[in-house]
């Protein structure tokens, strides 16, 4: 069983640890606890993750001066997110589609009463929580934008 390099815990998780930086050189890692991990960074000045960090990104443009950081295709990057986020949304409007028309079938057709009908049937949001007027709401806009684009 693994355990940790500085104080020998073994019943802890535990932390890959670069004695020497990556971003200056180093290879080689050891196994800390999060203690001990977070005493290893913070016993120096120098040894934060930000400092390390705006250290590699100078070494990398002393390189490679036409470096610049980040995703150079962040639009695209983004674009791609909220697409697959839209259609989860949207397939999840539709999942519900037939609860929404019980429930206005029985007569319920304020948003208060469809949250209330929702959270009596134990029905969760996307997220697991219970429902709430305005996310009421903004299901039935979702769902009538689908029914309006078909």
């Amino acid at each position: 069983m693994e355990k940790c390099w500085e104080c020998e815990k073994t019943d802890v998780p535990l932390h890959n640890h670069h004695p020497v930086p990556r971003s200056r050189g180093g290879t080689k890692i050891i196994p800390l606890c999060e203690e001990c991990h977070a005493k290893a960074h913070h016993r120096k000045k120098n040894m934060n993750t930000s400092a390390l960090t705006k250290e590699g990104f100078r070494r990398k443009r002393e390189r490679e001066p036409e470096w610049v950081p980040g995703n150079p295709n962040w639009k695209k990057t983004i674009h791609r997110a909220w697409s697959a986020r839209r259609e989860q949304a949207d397939a999840r409007a539709l999942a519900l589609a037939p609860v929404i028309d019980e429930l206005r079938k029985a007569g319920i057709i304020t948003q208060t009463g469809m949250t209330e009908a929702l959270n009596a049937r134990g029905v969760p949001t996307a997220t697991g929580k219970t429902w709430q007027q305005p996310t009421v709401r903004l299901l039935l806009k979702r769902l009538e934008r689908i029914q309006n684009d078909e």
